[in-house]
């Protein structure tokens, strides 16, 4: 309002100089100032929601920082425990199929034990094994081993699994006893020692089940030594070879963590 008079009275001054001044005229000076007014008003408005836009842009970016923050907190956290999970489901699995095979050793011995049992007089001769020769079958060795290794016994699970591939290097079992003793000295917090047993698994057996969990735990070892380019080159080459694996998802959650992308950006 104080600049709409003197506006007002300046183009009225105009006309009375030029002598020419009539209502018509004064009437479509007041038009023109009035329109003139509510363009400025209009102006000032929309500068206003400007301001208010930018506050609220300003408002979003910090709450999405916010989030962004805390996704990559929840991420390390979710990678921990994708570890453990996977780490428990590998025991599950075992455990599963030794409890089956145990099943079946101990059907066969019940009825060795009734065969003897029922026979009338001790054999005189016969291919009768020396005392212990038979004591240590594959199957129960293994499971022996292994439950140790579940109760933390890491000593005795070494013992047993090393005896294992020296007595039965053949058999199925053979790459699972092998990784598993990496996994004992890993547990021990031996982590030079746990790659040189997980270098033996990639080695003998490299189409093994075990494989990718090998070269998993591998990366885990050496960044657990303070060879980061080493533990990042081996996670990486995790997720390439086996981009599809539960091991490979457990090798990027490790390397976002570590503020390296699966592409090997850092």
């Amino acid at each position: 309002m104080s600049r709409r008079a003197p506006l007002s009275l300046l183009l009225a001054g105009g006309l009375l100089a030029g002598g020419c001044v009539s209502s018509s005229d004064i009437e479509a000076l007041q038009a023109q100032i009035a329109e003139l007014q509510r363009q400025v008003v209009q102006l000032q408005m929309q500068s206003s929601s400007k301001q208010e836009i930018e506050q609220l842009q300003a408002t979003i970016e910090r709450q999405t920082e916010g989030l962004m923050r805390a996704e990559a907190d929840m991420r390390v956290d979710l990678g921990n425990l994708s570890t453990q999970i996977e780490e428990l489901q590998g025991k599950l699995d075992d455990t599963n199929y030794r409890l089956g095979q145990v099943s079946q050793q101990i059907a066969a011995t019940s009825q060795d034990l009734k065969a003897v049992r029922s026979a009338t007089s001790p054999p005189v001769a016969g291919p009768f094994p020396a005392p212990g020769a038979g004591a240590a079958d594959p199957e129960t060795l293994y499971q022996t081993s292994y439950s140790d290794y579940l109760r933390g016994n890491y000593d005795l699970a070494l013992l047993g699994f090393r005896q294992y591939l020296e007595s039965f290097p053949d058999t199925d079992l053979a790459d699972n006893a092998s990784y598993w003793i990496g996994e004992c000295f890993y547990r021990q917090q031996k982590y030079a020692e746990a790659i040189v047993e997980y270098d033996k698994v990639l080695e003998r057996f490299p189409r093994s089940d075990k494989t990718a969990s090998a070269l998993l735990k591998k990366g885990y070892a050496q960044l657990e030594l303070g060879r980061r380019q080493e533990g990042i080159a081996q996670l990486e080459r995790v997720v390439q070879i086996f981009p599809s694996s539960d091991e490979a998802n457990l090798a990027r959650q490790r390397l976002q963590s570590l503020g390296v992308d699966s592409g090997g950006r850092r």
